[in-house]
């Protein structure tokens, strides 16, 4: 009886214990790299609801911050604008967080946001900028 106990352990949990071992302790570029992933996916989803004629050449995101944190549930933050439109001054920023358990970034901010060419070209934007509404600020284009 105790033998099969062992066994079981040697051939069943030890292995699946070391995966999850392995599992929580991705190293940096990996996380990097899942963040790319959803920063590109996060753009497409963006741009599939814009006409084309409202698009800026090329729809961009910037990435402003990357945080690493030695403890808690999230060990990764990070905080990305999107700009796709060509009619308007407006951008989405968007917040995510790395849950370490389940290796994965959540979406945990979206916001709308205008700004002005200017803030753009000297990156101070977050000193200035408003958040509105984005159904008042179409209407009143039309």
């Amino acid at each position: 009886m105790r033998r099969n106990h062992l066994n079981f352990l040697l051939r069943r949990a030890l292995p699946l214990l070391l995966l999850a071992y392995c599992s929580c302790a991705e190293s940096d570029a990996v996380i990097r790299q899942k963040l790319g992933i959803i920063l590109e996916d996060d753009l497409r989803a963006i741009l599939e609801g814009v006409e084309s004629e409202g698009l800026i050449d090329t729809p961009y995101f910037d990435l402003l911050e990357y945080r690493k944190y030695d403890e808690g549930v999230f060990i990764r933050m990070a905080v990305a604008d999107f700009y796709f439109l060509s009619t308007i001054n407006m951008k989405i920023t968007r917040k995510y967080r790395y849950h370490k358990r389940m290796g994965m970034w959540d979406r945990y901010y979206n916001k709308w946001y205008s700004f002005t060419p200017e803030q753009d070209e000297t990156e101070t934007k977050t000193e200035t900028e408003t958040e509105i509404d984005i159904e008042t600020e179409i209407e009143a284009k039309k």
